[in-house]
């Protein structure tokens, strides 16, 4: 009965359209842009009986100028018993059943929107139904007329070979004035996806945009015409944005005299980028003594092939935790996967045995210790966090509980939720992070680059400061001899194979040299210095004297 008050209000809202109920048992070709295709059983609701076939085509009235016919599934609930074929509905895109197969639904599976395609030159549809000798159901689809799509397509350059290859910060000019529309419409929109959490429609065919973060994007186009219609082919403008390499190992600063020279020794590393999926919570959260209350925390996955599982338990490395607690022997921790299997990896036990280095004092029951990383493998063969039991868990790799097995079958795209139960009064802890790390291989088509920083030659990279020269064999080293007391920088620059230049700086701090009065004596005399300008040689008093001419 809920159906068939939802199509009546339906259809009067749609009273200025001529909407009409078409039933799929009067067969034949009906025409309309409104109303609705029932099953035998019309507008009550009744369902369908057993044994039918039924074959009807549902062709555009014209109205409005529409040209094609669209069929929104409000309800699919067919008969699955019996043997096959079970009742199933199948749809063509023309005016008969020779017309190309759109396709065939069963059970729930709800076809959603089915519409009449460009190529469609009558715009029909052919709907077919049977059913078999045992069990019914019901369906029903509302009716409405539109235009068919004849979608745009979409071109796109920026001007580099694809990979590009851009700096953090460098301004991209995209250009999509090269798409078209099909005959007879026109483009209304042009919107670009920089794959960054950003996009932009307003601007138009031609746009900038720059990449604030190191990585790979794929820059896509999506065409909107006035028809609705939009392109379906991918412009794919693969971008890599350049990593900032690091100097660790370049000799540090110096404090020197006014005269001397310190060796300069720059040391960068070019740091690899890698597609693999982010898989770490990110944040602390804190654990509070609510007893018997389960603390859940997700990591969603994505990148996994559609319907891809764990096959081998060895292809999970480990889950790992970063966490602190006062008393280990509360805490029952799990893992479940997206597809609903598990596996506890401590229950209690373990007593007051610290987790990391929590702050264990009454008066200060929400200060944060230090956490420890804590990992469960399959590969461990230590023993359980009780087997290892002390004063305080080191942090480390252990075994889990029960065998992690059980996570074999997971699929690997979904939500993974790790979660901590506290079973006992008192002590709280503090979750710093959590991860899942999966072997690589387990990743499709993983993308990963390593720019090229140029060391070997003096125009990519090169120290500069006051009174630097530069080792001519060597781009990486020099010798400054600072001119001036005071602090003095000097800068080491290198540019990598994507044309981006990286520095680093260190600093000199000059002191003043020794100064001392000129001494006048007569040769052959001796002559007294004071202490604050000649330590003893031999004596508390120290004499020079100056030879005989």
């Amino acid at each position: 009965m809920r159906i068939f008050i939802f199509l009546t209000l339906l259809f009067l809202g749609a009273a200025t359209s001529q909407a009409q109920f078409i039933n799929i048992a009067d067969g034949g070709t009906a025409y309309g842009c409104s109303g609705a295709l029932l099953d035998s059983g019309g507008e009550g609701a009744a369902g369908y009986s057993n044994n039918e076939d039924f074959t009807i085509t549902i062709c555009t009235d014209g109205t409005g100028g529409q040209t094609g016919i669209s069929l929104q599934w409000i309800t699919f609930n067919l008969s699955t018993q019996g043997t096959a074929p079970t009742d199933n509905i199948t749809i063509y895109d023309g005016a008969d059943i020779s017309a190309p197969l759109i396709g065939t639904w069963f059970g729930t599976d709800n076809p959603g929107i089915i519409s009449s395609g460009f190529g469609n030159v009558n715009g029909c549809l052919t709907i077919v139904f049977h059913s078999n000798d045992v069990g019914t159901g019901v369906f029903a689809a509302a009716l409405s007329c539109a235009t068919p799509c004849n979608p745009p397509v979409a071109s796109a350059t920026m001007g580099q070979a694809i990979p590009a290859l851009v700096c953090q910060g460098e301004v991209i000019t995209f250009d999509g004035s090269a798409s078209t529309a099909a005959g007879g419409a026109t483009l209304a929109e042009y919107r670009w996806d920089f794959q960054d959490g950003t996009q932009d429609s307003l601007t138009g065919p031609i746009v900038t945009h720059s990449f604030a973060e190191a990585g790979e994007y794929v820059v896509q186009l999506i065409l909107t015409d006035d028809n609705e219609c939009n392109n379906n082919n991918l412009v794919d403008l693969q971008i890599f944005v350049s990593t900032t390499p690091t100097f660790a190992g370049t000799l540090p600063g110096d404090t020197i005299c006014e005269g001397e020279s310190v060796n300069l020794l720059a040391s960068p590393t070019a740091v690899t980028w890698s597609a693999l999926p982010e898989n770490n919570l990110g944040g602390g959260i804190f654990l509070p003594d609510d007893q018997g209350v389960p603390f859940t925390s997700t990591l969603i996955f994505t990148n996994f092939s559609p319907g891809q599982t764990l096959t081998n338990i060895n292809d999970l490395l480990s889950v790992c935790v970063s966490m602190e607690h006062s008393f280990m022997g509360d805490l029952v921790i799990s893992l479940a996967c997206p597809s609903g299997q598990s596996v506890t990896f401590h229950q209690q036990n373990g007593g007051g045995t610290y987790l990391g280095e929590p702050v264990d004092i009454e008066t200060l029951p929400d200060s944060i210790g230090v956490c420890y990383n804590y990992c469960w493998s399959p590969s461990a063969t230590n023993g359980t966090w009780v087997d290892n039991a002390q004063a305080t868990l080191p942090a480390g790799t252990y075994e889990s509980l029960n065998p992690m097995d059980a996570l074999v079958g997971c699929e690997l795209n979904g939500t993974w939720s790790f979660t901590i139960t506290d079973l006992w009064a008192i002590d709280n802890g503090f979750l710093c992070d959590w991860s899942m790390n999966f072997d690589q291989s387990l990743f499709p088509s993983l993308t990963t680059f390593t720019p090229v920083l140029g060391t070997t030659t003096a125009d990519s990279s090169n120290w500069v400061g006051n009174g630097v020269s530069s080792d001519p064999n060597n781009p990486l080293a020099g010798v400054a001899t600072p001119v001036g007391v005071g602090s003095h920088d000097y800068v080491f620059s290198v540019t990598d194979n994507f044309g981006c230049t990286y520095d680093t700086t260190i600093t000199i701090v000059v002191n003043p040299g020794i100064t001392g009065p000129i001494i006048h004596a007569e040769a052959g005399k001796p002559y007294w210095v004071p202490q604050r300008i000649m330590h003893p040689i031999n004596g508390p008093t120290p004499v020079l004297t100056l030879p005989l001419p």
